[in-house]
């Protein structure tokens, strides 16, 4: 089944959309990973949130957007009517489930900052605890800081994972800054790529969908003239 000029190009327009959402959809997995990898290191500060599930839907929706986005491109090219009707279905429900992740980020990360700060301040307070003095370690290792507001916190005993140089604790220079400060930081930053790249992908998708769109009643009205 041929169609016009002006239709043909929203196919290849649709396809070359596609690519593009294959392309986020791969991001997304690679930046859900990544913040996922990163945030897994403090999950166990606060019992409130689960701050790794909006990096565990991010890896889903990237995986999801990625196949739908394989199905619109078989359906722009073989111009079927029912595979790019479906393929906006799915669609809409994507736009709409990223720009709700977004929302929901942007809305809860100033709670959850505050309950992971109010737990590392309780981890502080029982570091004496094998287990609490190992994820403090971690945590001041990967996000080079120490103890809550400084090193000053810890006297004048501060542990290695302390230490910005290649010294040994006391002998070394420790990090400046405290790590209630440093935690803020890194769960704002890590909440705001979230929610953007989340944003970002549900525009390029909502593109697609448009173009889905005209080429799917395109296809549907050359089906009646053709007698189909």
């Amino acid at each position: 089944m041929a169609l016009n000029c002006g239709h043909s190009t929203i196919k290849y327009l649709l396809f070359i959309f596609n690519l593009l959402c294959s392309l986020c959809g791969i991001a997304l997995i690679v930046i859900g990973a990544i913040s996922l990898v990163r945030l897994d290191e403090i999950r166990d500060i606060t019992d409130e949130y689960n701050i790794v599930a909006p990096s565990i839907l991010l890896i889903v929706f990237g995986s999801v957007v990625f196949l739908i986005a394989f199905f619109g491109c078989c359906g722009a090219i073989r111009e079927s009517y029912c595979m790019t009707s479906t393929y906006s279905f799915f669609l809409i429900l994507l736009v709409i489930a990223q720009i709700v992740i977004a929302v929901l980020v942007f809305v809860f990360i100033g709670d959850v900052t505050v309950a992971v700060k109010k737990g590392f301040e309780r981890l502080f307070q029982n570091r004496d605890n094998p287990l609490n003095r190992d994820l403090i370690d971690t945590i001041q290792q990967n996000l080079e800081c120490c103890g809550k507001s400084s090193f000053l916190d810890y006297g004048v005993d501060f542990p290695q994972s302390c230490c910005s140089s290649g010294g040994t604790a006391p002998l070394c220079v420790p990090f400046a800054r405290g790590c209630t400060g440093r935690l803020s930081e890194f769960l704002d930053s890590a909440g705001n790529i979230v929610a953007w790249v989340s944003l970002g992908v549900a525009a390029v998708e909502l593109l697609g969908l448009i173009s889905a769109c005209c080429l799917a009643n395109a296809i549907r009205n050359q089906q009646r003239r053709s007698g189909y």
